[in-house]
């Protein structure tokens, strides 16, 4: 993890080219030769059909090895989820299975340099050309694995308007806008010249340096336009790409998990080794130092962190559960059930880790004392990466706007009394079992 952070990636504009390290590199081809970015897809685009309670359970050991450098396998699955249920016949034939090799990889490209979160107002246009393609003008910021040097290309999924749009954002159109130009034939694929998108800079970021934050990405600025690719249907831009919103807000809360789950375990670990001071009951200095485990003010932080780090896993296991019944429940009237408290718990799911986590990162450090805030231990960067959870897919303001003003009053409140409902199922089964 230490090495994955520093150098951080390095992008020269002369050249136009960014350079990762080398470990990272091989790092990617490794997961994804071993599967890893199939485990939740469907058996029918080539997935291993995993419940997601198993894939993000699997997921979580690698966020606690490296945050950074997860995200990246997050987006391909996202970008890839939105092509199997919104693609056309070539993109779904074509470019979705190269995500899924990990041959090529998929960013989310919403916010923009005068909006940020708004996307009422973005400002990005496409315009249709004769050959059935876009022209994508525009610039999108804080995209993360922008650019890389992973080989093959890169496929951005981007936000934009069409002349004549409806104002705000229902009239958001959903673009492929590939690195390098899309050739296809009945052969499949094939990568042409370089696409007019652009690295304006990088965001230099306190944590997650593993992955490549864009400052600007720049579509269009050379030619007047980038080659895109209409994904759905015109001005339902943003309902394909919830889709990738909400799989990523799932990430984001289990991805905030990791680092704290990896802060707990090692300050436990140096707790239990670390002797220092004596139990206040014993006046002897001559008898040995005990290990600071056993000092209680050490003991509430690895309380407060062990509470933390398994109630945001608890939070998300019941998040994958839910997501999976929704998938398999034939019933319709269940079905509806399910997907009213997705949406309740999914703007819970992506902010309560986020903050609560972090949290746990600040209780790991203290443990360690004075070490804890040196970079000769682990702890200050995996506090350092914890942080940007906060901020990606919507920040915690921003969930609790959709909580409180749409999802805590859908059908009445109807979710909210579902979650109240599965509360108490649990509260009575617990009595029961005499807890």
């Amino acid at each position: 993890n230490a090495k994955g952070a520093r150098p951080p990636p390095h992008y020269c504009q002369e050249t136009d080219t960014l350079t990762l390290l080398p470990e990272h590199v091989a790092a990617h081809r490794a997961y994804s030769d071993a599967g890893f970015l199939t485990t939740s897809m469907d058996a029918e685009v080539g997935g291993s059909q995993m419940p997601v309670a198993v894939s993000g359970a699997v997921g979580l050991h690698f966020s606690s090895a490296n945050a950074g450098f997860s995200a990246h396998f997050a987006l391909n699955v996202g970008a890839a989820k939105i092509l199997q249920h919104h693609g056309t016949d070539e993109q779904r034939a074509h470019v979705l299975p190269k995500l899924l090799s990990g041959e090529w990889c998929g960013t989310m490209c919403l916010s923009e340099t005068h909006a940020g979160s708004s996307l009422t107002d973005i400002r990005t246009t496409a315009h249709p050309q004769p050959d059935g393609t876009y022209k994508i003008r525009g610039n999108k910021m804080w995209i993360t694995a922008a650019e890389n040097n992973f080989g093959g290309t890169i496929v951005h999924m981007v936000l934009a308007k069409l002349p004549g749009a409806p104002a705000g954002t229902k009239g958001i159109s959903l673009f492929l806008v590939p690195k390098h130009a899309l050739s296809f034939s009945e052969e499949g694929v094939s990568l042409g010249e370089r696409n007019d998108v652009r690295l304006g800079g990088l965001n230099h970021k306190m944590g997650q340096t593993a992955s490549v934050n864009a400052g600007e990405l720049l579509f269009g600025e050379a030619t007047g336009g980038a080659t895109g690719h209409l994904v759905g249907e015109p001005n339902q831009g943003l309902h394909c790409m919830f889709i990738m919103m909400n799989e990523l807000r799932f990430q984001v809360g289990l991805g905030g998990v990791g680092p704290a789950l990896a802060g707990y375990l090692y300050s436990l670990q140096y707790a239990r080794q670390r002797t220092q001071g004596r139990s206040p009951l014993c006046r002897d200095p001559s008898t040995p130092m005990v290990p600071i485990i056993e000092h209680s003010d050490v003991k509430r932080m690895l309380l407060l962190q062990k509470a933390y780090v398994e109630g945001a896993l608890g939070l998300c296991m019941y998040t994958a559960g839910v997501i999976d019944a929704l998938a398999t429940t034939a019933d319709a009237a269940a079905r509806s059930d399910k997907l009213l408290l997705l949406e309740l718990l999914t703007p819970v799911v992506k902010a309560w880790p986020s903050e609560w986590c972090l949290e746990a990162n600040k209780w790991a450090m203290q443990v360690l004392g004075g070490y804890g805030y040196t970079q000769d231990f682990p702890l200050e960067q995996l506090y350092r990466d914890a942080r940007p959870n906060m901020i990606y897919e919507g920040t915690s303001g921003v969930q609790a706007l959709d909580l409180l003003g749409r999802k805590a009053s859908m059908g009445g409140g109807a979710a909210l009394k579902l979650l109240g409902a599965a509360v108490a199922e649990d509260v009575a089964a617990a009595r029961a079992a005499g807890g």
